[in-house]
């Protein structure tokens, strides 16, 4: 509402209000309510012919009539019509107003005026309000038009990343769109866009406004990463040499190598990330040119591969289906036999057998057969390249085979006999004592052979020896010089033999761990369930125990800690020591700490024991309760409070007289 007032004669005055009653929103228009009124002071008069006027918005609103104004301080009301006001078409309006009064002179006033004013309007909403859901890029969505006015036409428009143009005009209520695909291309590092859609609405061919909404739009699951293909390739050399097949591997000596070619993004996106696995078995690389791992298995496989681009989607899988062909060492063992006149030859009998790697029937490794030969007791070996020996690449096995080693090996010596197999991978060793001669009794200017000739030694036989019908030790226990037999700082902790020997942390299983250093390892065995082991770490002093039971496991695991009385670091075990205070004493013993008491409340806070804290260090805050003596229903009960990282405990609020008595136990 607005208000305007004219000019002043005698008292008499004019007064216009304009408000604006309602709105016309399909219309465009607005209810403008008109009045004026004539007022006065001290000056009255009747039946004068008078006559008055509102102009506004191009039109004038008329008023004549012969008044009685007779009161003092009175208000006539000359004009109060409601109008309606047309707007612009963008919604918006403004018009200019005057009004005026005529009296016919003597009591009556003269001309009242009100000129140079001007109201405005509330602008009424010319343009069209617009809604649309979710989309998917390359599929249609409905973009739907809210209008004001049904004679309303729209232009819609769109802005997406760095593009924009029109999707249509002349549109009454909704449009159909198909997103375009290359909207893709501004969202390549993921599957949800925003873009804003914009609708200009029209009256008569005037622009009335502009509204908006946003526009968000998923990339479809069909825009995904490609790749042409992937080869595989072992990155074992000697593997691959053996095998060139690209699709064909072998157990344990393979290790599967995966190249990816020609991965490309879709529009936009750009290839992260690859993936290869061989299927079910949870083996798999995210790197091009890594690794599978080895392959513990042999048959058919198939090696499964994809891609994934900076959007988070993976490609279509690529399989290779891969055979594995079955790989174990060699085995090889062999028994000998004295042959000949003067039983100086040897005959080996061999027993061989090499993985054949056969593909498309063909073997594709190699089966190497070489014996060495020593004196028994002698570490010098001599190469025997007799028929014995050989290389064979169509056959991989060997059973019960004869043939002489070469050389001439006497019958009154023993030898020892190591036969090789190796293949294109791996080594393996067999070793076989030769004999003497077998006979009852020899003897000769150095001492006696019982079952064989003598050798070494006053006496050597060959058997075992018997005295009173009972089997006499037939095993050493000790070194020639008295010291115990050790089992080699390189065996694993688990040998079932009774040893002593020297450890370090290089073993997984050294009871300090890494940090632990040399020490002394005691082994000792019943039978295969029945052992104990004792270890010294010599670098911190330190003492282990373990056991192995009949459920075939160590116990306690991994190890027991001895612990000394001299170490209060790890226990303390004392007497009854005084805390510091009088009557007050501590006593631990393991992980346990007792605290004996016996004081008298003064009132106040009382510390009443003090213990070292090499022998307690609080880990937190405690709180006990004890009771005082005398004093029944628990009036007389008082906290103790011991706090973190101290060895004090405080009796907190003490009762004056009261006796304070007992003993508290903490597990530390």
């Amino acid at each position: 509402m607005a208000e305007f007032w004219s000019n002043d004669d005698r008292g008499y005055r004019i007064r216009l209000w304009v408000d604006q009653v309602s709105q016309n929103t399909q219309d465009n228009s607005s209810q403008v309510r008109v009045r004026l009124a004539l007022l006065n002071t001290t000056t009255a008069f009747a039946q004068y012919s008078c006559s008055a006027w509102v102009d506004l918005d191009g039109r004038r609103l008329n008023w004549t009539g012969s008044p009685n104004m007779t009161s003092y301080n009175s208000t006539i009301w000359l004009i109060d019509q409601t109008i309606t006001v047309g707007h612009n078409a963008d919604g918006s309006k403004s018009f200019g107003l005057s009004a005026s009064f005529s009296g016919s002179g003597g009591w009556s006033p003269g001309t009242l005026s009100i000129g140079g004013n001007s109201f405005t309007l509330t602008t009424i909403p010319r343009s069209s309000s617009v809604s649309v859901g979710a989309g998917i890029i390359g599929s249609p969505i409905t973009i739907n038009i809210s209008r004001q006015n049904p004679r309303f036409k729209h232009t819609i428009r769109y802005h997406w990343g760095n593009k924009q143009g029109t999707i249509a005009s002349d549109v009454d209520t909704s449009a159909t769109w198909v997103i375009p695909l290359d909207f893709a291309n501004d969202i390549p590092d993921s599957t949800t866009g925003a873009g804003t859609i914009y609708v200009d609405t029209y009256s008569g061919g005037t622009r009335t406004g502009t509204q908006s909404v946003t526009l968000t739009a998923s990339v479809p699951a069909s825009i995904k990463p490609t790749f042409s293909g992937f080869s595989l390739s072992d990155s074992n050399t000697a593997a691959q040499n053996v095998v060139p097949n690209t699709n064909t591997f072998i157990q344990v000596i393979s290790n599967i190598k995966v190249a990816f070619s020609g991965a490309s993004g879709s529009y936009g996106s750009t290839i992260t990330g690859y993936r290869a696995e061989i299927v079910g078995k949870n083996q798999a690389t995210n790197i091009n040119g890594g690794t599978l791992g080895i392959m513990n298995y042999s048959g058919s496989i198939t090696v499964r591969a994809r891609v994934v681009d900076s959007r988070g989607r993976w490609s279509e899988t690529k399989d290779i289906q891969v055979k594995v062909l079955e790989y174990f060492a060699p085995a090889l063992s062999f028994s000998i036999a004295r042959t000949g006149s003067t039983s100086s030859t040897l005959t080996v009998t061999r027993n061989a057998k090499v993985a054949p790697l056969s593909v498309n029937g063909v073997q594709k490794n190699t089966m190497a057969l070489t014996f060495k030969v020593a004196r028994l007791g002698a570490e010098a070996y001599t190469p025997d390249n007799g028929p014995a020996s050989g290389t064979w690449s169509s056959i991989s096995t060997l059973v019960n085979s004869q043939a002489n080693l070469a050389g001439n090996y006497l019958a009154n010596q023993s030898w020892v006999v190591i036969g090789a197999l190796e293949d294109k991978f791996t080594r393996t060793e067999f070793a076989v004592n030769v004999a003497t001669e077998s006979v009852v009794f020899s003897y000769d200017r150095s001492g006696v052979g019982v079952n064989k000739i003598r050798e070494r030694g006053a006496l050597d036989v060959r058997g075992d020896i018997y005295a009173n019908d009972k089997p006499i030790q037939q095993y050493q226990l000790t070194q020639n010089n008295g010291m115990l037999n050790r089992g080699g700082w390189n065996q694993p902790w688990n040998v079932q033999a009774t040893t002593i020997d020297w450890r370090d942390n290089r073993h997984a299983d050294h009871p300090i761990g890494k940090n632990g250093q040399w020490g002394l390892f005691q082994n000792y065995w019943l039978d295969t369930w029945k052992g104990a082991q004792f270890f010294t770490d010599f670098g911190q002093g330190r003492h282990f125990l373990r056991y192995y039971n009949n459920a075939r496991e160590w116990k306690p695991s991994p190890w027991k800690e001895f612990v000394f009385t001299d170490n209060p670091g790890l226990v303390k075990t004392t007497d009854w020591t005084p805390a510091g205070f009088k009557d007050s004493f501590y006593k631990r013993v393991g992980d346990v700490l007792s605290v004996r008491f016996n004081f008298v409340g003064n009132g106040g806070n009382i510390p009443f024991a003090n213990i070292p804290l090499d022998i307690f260090k609080a880990p937190q805050s405690y709180m006990f309760v004890v009771a005082g003596w005398g004093i029944n229903g628990g009036d007389g009960n008082i906290h103790v409070q011991v706090n973190k990282d101290t060895g004090t405990f405080h009796a907190l609020a003490t009762h004056n007289g009261v006796t304070y008595l007992g003993q508290l136990t903490v597990m530390i």
